[in-house]
């Protein structure tokens, strides 16, 4: 097996693994800061216990080693993890799940404003048409009503949370964030606790958030984690865009949550739009240079 292979291999296990995780947040019956902290206690413990029984005697030090981007890294994935609940709470799965495809799209701007990264013309125009396919989608939330828009600019919020993780992950590649991951969920759950309801929680919900934060979040996190190690940025997030396809087909064909159309219309515009970006920046990855530089735009 090649390391191309092994590294697609890897994150599509990821990208399946974390897809149930919007079904799950729905089908616990529980008030929605109580949903946050279970979900991340769990993974919190999972995560940290797989960390120390493969570091040992190394886990404090390694922890100690995160440093300020470790721990920025942390704070920026538990905010969007906590947003990301909440949204799913509030406005539909399909709504969610699309507007937190745009992460790449923040993570492209955060990158130019504090790494001085430069926006290429490909990656401009994106940006352009997924703001189109966002508006989209956020008028058929206005049609709805209620808090449906209020869970949609949560999602929002979200997905430039996790945007500028990436960006922390990016100016830190020498450092693990399997660690600070670990390290997120505890913040989650030290600022979710003094929200949390006790005797909220049934059998069934224990059952689904045990589910959710000891196995395919740990799983999901881990494995897209270390994605990245053997293949491109683009490929990555092009078999990320599977979770926007998958996550409301499994809401839908379980509790019958059927996307608005505007939803659909606009996150078909998200995918294709981001899709497509992606790929072209992945063939002109491969292509072989040319033997006079004809263009310097991305």
């Amino acid at each position: 097996m090649t390391e191309h292979t092994k590294g697609v291999l890897i994150t599509m296990v990821g990208v399946l693994a974390i897809a149930p995780d919007s079904l799950l947040i729905r089908l616990i019956d529980a008030p929605h800061m109580t949903v946050v902290f279970w979900r991340a206690a769990f993974a919190a413990v999972a995560i940290l216990t797989a960390v120390t029984l493969f570091y040992r005697a190394r886990t404090p030090a390694i922890l100690r080693g995160l440093g300020v981007k470790g721990l920025g890294y942390a704070v920026f994935t538990s905010l969007g993890t906590t947003l990301f609940v909440l949204a799913v709470q509030l406005t539909a799965v399909a709504n969610a799940v699309f507007i937190i495809s745009l992460a790449p799209v923040f993570a492209a701007i955060v990158s130019r404003i504090f790494l001085g990264e430069r926006i290429s013309r490909r990656v401009a125009v994106t940006i352009g048409l997924t703001i189109v396919g966002a508006a989209v989608i956020a008028h058929g939330s206005l049609s709805v009503g209620g808090e449906a828009l209020v869970g949609d600019i949560l999602a929002l919020g979200a997905a430039a949370m996790l945007a500028s993780a990436f960006t922390v992950a990016r100016a830190a590649r020498s450092i693990s964030m399997v660690p600070a991951a670990g390290v997120a969920y505890v913040i989650t759950s030290l600022t979710s606790l003094p929200f949390l309801t006790l005797g909220s929680m049934q059998g069934p919900d224990w059952l689904f958030a045990a589910l959710l934060g000891l196995v395919f979040i740990p799983i999901g996190a881990s494995l897209m984690a270390l994605g990245p190690r053997y293949i491109s940025s683009a490929e990555v997030s092009l078999l990320l865009l599977l979770e926007a396809v998958i996550a409301p087909l499994l809401v839908w064909g379980i509790i019958g949550e059927t996307p608005h159309p505007a939803t659909l219309a606009g996150g078909a515009i998200l995918l294709v739009v981001l899709a497509g970006s992606n790929a072209l920046a992945l063939r002109r990855r491969r292509a072989p240079p040319a033997s006079v530089p004809t263009s310097v735009t991305g």
